[in-house]
């Protein structure tokens, strides 16, 4: 589908969402399913890392042990980008020599 720069949007009623607030918000309107818009919520939590954030924030952390932790997930990434890549050659056909 081609993005429409004028398309005409439906209007939804106003939120009841207090004006100034700031966090995760879901508004579930009636007929629609709670454990969704909850499910909805989590995902948003761990994609920004919000929980994680909170724990590291809660204890001192060395900016050494800050540095080994940083490039232990470099590794990390880098393994799996390693991985993706070996297998994607092994998938290529062989060229006969």
């Amino acid at each position: 589908m081609e993005y429409q720069k004028n398309k005409i949007r439906p209007k939804f009623k106003k939120t009841e969402r207090p004006l100034g607030f700031q966090g995760y918000y879901v508004e579930v309107r009636e007929g629609e399913d709670a454990i969704r818009a909850y499910r909805k919520i989590k995902r948003w939590i761990k994609e920004d890392k919000f929980i994680d954030q909170i724990r590291a924030n809660n204890t001192y952390q060395k900016p050494s042990e800050i540095k080994v932790e940083k490039a232990k997930e470099r590794r990390k990434v880098l393994r799996k980008l390693r991985r993706e890549r070996d297998s994607f050659i092994s998938m290529r056909p062989q060229r006969g020599r």
